[in-house]
């Protein structure tokens, strides 16, 4: 999806949703799957609705786990899977590097992590350096201490830059130039002043630096780029987002991280069949702009306006 610009006027960022709405459409199966291998999660980041959820938490059983990646290497491979939701997978250590090897040899080839970057050590980078994962993005969101450690609480500043610093040195040693590393930044008004400088020194140490537009992270943050009363769009997540919770719900969105719409379980059913039924019926509600049909959650949700919009930059060359 082209990103939605950033700060523009009312009526141009109109004009540019509905186009972008013009190319949604429905697909067979999810172009992106979204998957929960744990609800854990040991920071309490001021964007993230983890500290006040109220489902319960858990792990997903090793056996959902391939019941999920058996259907996905089956019906479509080069699917974007990421193996993290409302928690910090690498909290399962050695066991999170197993499943997605598993996932590699079952033929998966677009496997994308997301990690706060605190459990990263050695044996862990190493073990992802040749875990057949594509992309193993760090969210970071403060480039001074002061404010990564207002923002991701409980995180130690110096250790995780350190770490991410590590990260890049042994990916070198081991041979995985494959392995795209990028550095992530969520704007919001605490750091906005941080993500330049940001920018400059992650690409100058090899690394892709992903700033992401601001959000209200369903309703958790207030984000000044979005508008209140601007005519709604079909949900860009909804239509290509597929996100399952540990215990396998089939949720709305990549934020719907109570489970306020929960299109099926798929301990007992398939991506496919639920993709196709309840999930379809939920998204043909936003396709015919049928808005007061949505749940709640996507009611009142202001983050269709950006649909995961993000800036990328690779690394600067060095010598």
């Amino acid at each position: 999806m082209p990103r939605v610009p950033y700060k523009i006027g009312i009526d141009s960022k109109r004009k540019f949703l509905f186009e972008v709405e013009g190319r949604l459409r429905h697909h067979e199966f999810p172009p992106q799957i979204i998957i929960e291998s744990t609800a854990a999660c040991n920071l309490e980041c001021i964007h993230c609705g983890h500290a006040a959820m109220k489902r319960r938490r858990g792990n997903m059983k090793e056996w959902l786990w391939r019941k999920i990646v058996d259907e996905i290497a089956d019906r479509a491979p080069d699917t974007e899977v990421w193996p993290t939701f409302y928690g910090e997978a690498l909290l399962l250590g050695m066991k999170m590097i197993d499943r997605l090897r598993y996932a590699a040899k079952r033929g998966l080839t677009n496997l994308v992590l997301n990690t706060n970057g605190t459990m990263l050590s050695d044996e862990l980078i190493r073990g992802l350096c040749h875990s057949g994962l594509k992309r193993l993005i760090i969210s970071m969101d403060g480039f001074t201490r002061q404010t990564f450690e207002k923002i991701r609480k409980k995180a130690n500043y110096e250790k995780v830059y350190r770490q991410a610093e590590r990260l890049i040195e042994l990916r070198e040693r081991e041979g995985a130039r494959h392995l795209r590393i990028e550095m992530q930044f969520s704007k919001m008004d605490e750091n906005e002043s941080e993500a330049e400088s940001f920018r400059e020194y992650w690409t100058s140490k090899g690394a892709f630096v992903k700033l992401r537009e601001k959000l209200t992270w369903a309703g958790t943050k207030k984000a000044t780029n979005l508008y209140e009363n601007l005519e709604r769009i079909a949900c860009p997540w909804a239509l290509r987002t597929c996100a399952i919770h540990w215990n396998g719900d089939l949720v709305a969105c990549a934020v719907d991280y109570e489970g306020e719409f929960i299109a099926g379980n798929l301990q007992t059913e398939s991506i496919s069949g639920i993709w196709n039924g309840a999930h379809r019926n939920f998204a043909e509600v936003h396709l015919s702009h049928r808005f007061g049909e949505l749940p709640a959650l996507c009611r009142k949700c202001l983050d269709w306006q950006v649909g995961g919009g993000a800036v990328l930059e690779g690394p600067k060359e060095t010598k």
